[in-house]
């Protein structure tokens, strides 16, 4: 099976999703009970920061963050899996998981943990 892309819309800037991926580079977040997601280290770029993702459940991928020239963020995960699991399977594993990161993207408010 070829890579699924999954894509949701990002909240907050570049800075706010890059900051997320940094802190958390190298580990594992809980996403929610059931989801653990696993982070490599993000590389950034002008507008695009990129970063390798795996799921507990062998689903895993690169995880992009696109911003455009309105500062706007567009998260992307293109996925693959280990055998067994069909395409809408995937595709429903994925969908899960990006919108509980950019959940927590959105939720994120590190100032105010430090302060």
């Amino acid at each position: 099976m070829g890579a699924i892309r999954i894509e949701t819309d990002g909240a907050g800037g570049m800075d706010k999703v890059y900051s997320w991926l940094a802190r958390h580079r190298g580990q594992v977040v809980e996403l929610d009970a059931e989801q653990k997601l696993r982070l490599g280290v993000p590389i950034s770029g002008a507008r695009a920061v990129i970063i390798a993702a795996v799921l507990g459940n062998g689903v895993g991928g690169v995880l992009r963050a696109l911003s455009n020239l309105t500062g706007s963020v567009r998260l992307v995960f293109e996925i693959r899996t280990r055998a067994g699991l069909n395409a809408d399977q995937v595709r429903a594993i994925g969908t899960d998981a990006l919108d509980a990161i950019a959940r927590q993207i959105a939720e994120d408010d590190f100032v105010s943990q430090v302060a």
